[in-house]
């Protein structure tokens, strides 16, 4: 009697151990976080929409919308608990790239300051003067006379760089792509006057520089290039 209340009470073990099993089984089949993103039904996004956190679904768009980018083999099967993590592993990759770059500017803005400093030791830009004109058929025109005071020994054959021009208060109104290369003797003045840039009156920046008075402007030059007249020459970082 006792063996066979003994074997019943360990089928009734067995039994409980089973459908515990399976219930934990079919807990984690359940789980809407296992379901293969690019898979979804109608039904299973509902569901996610109501078992996801917001962050938790903003990470899943973020990664769908990253997905389109990619081959659809290597995003096939994934999970949505993968994609979670992959998009975690993005946006920390991005983070770190980020930090990187930001160094690098510094570091190549620092450079440029440098040369920069080093580049008004030996010349000066500045510009001097400003005309707006209108030709025929309405063209509008610029006019800039740009002055350069060459302080070094050594005769410059030409300089490049930009202009960047601004209002009083320094709010950018445009940067033109600047040469001059007609010299400038060692210790002298050169003075550029017949040149400038034309106007599109569709343009809000070119037309703010049209209707501007000089006195309204502020302008900075930043060299790029300076060459002698000996063939040698001198560049800004990139």
């Amino acid at each position: 009697m006792k063996t066979t209340q003994s074997f019943a009470g360990s089928c009734s073990l067995k039994s409980i151990f089973f459908v515990l099993a399976c219930f934990w089984a079919l807990a984690g089949c359940s789980d809407p976080r296992n379901y293969p993103v690019t898979k979804l039904t109608e039904a299973q996004s509902k569901e996610l929409g109501q078992k996801l956190t917001s962050e938790e679904g903003q990470k899943l768009a973020s990664w769908t919308l990253r997905s389109a980018l990619s081959d659809k083999a290597s995003v096939e099967g994934v999970t949505v608990a993968q994609a979670l993590k992959q998009q975690d592993a993005w946006v920390i990759k991005q983070q770190e790239e980020a930090v990187v770059a930001a160094e690098l500017k510094k570091k190549v803005e620092a450079a440029r300051k440098q040369k920069q400093d080093e580049f008004s030791k030996l010349l000066t830009v500045a510009l001097v003067n400003k005309k707006s004109s209108m030709g025929e058929y309405g063209k509008r025109w610029v006019g800039l006379e740009v002055a350069y005071d060459n302080k070094s020994d050594r005769d410059i054959q030409g300089v490049k760089g930009m202009l960047r021009i601004t209002d009083i208060f320094g709010d950018k109104i445009m940067n033109i792509r600047w040469s001059f290369d007609k010299g400038i003797m060692a210790k002298q003045n050169a003075t550029e006057k017949n040149t400038g840039v034309d106007i599109n009156q569709f343009i809000d920046e070119q037309m703010k520089l049209y209707i501007t008075d000089f006195d309204k402007l502020k302008s900075t030059f930043e060299v790029s290039t300076i060459i002698f007249k000996d063939g040698s020459k001198m560049d800004a970082p990139d």
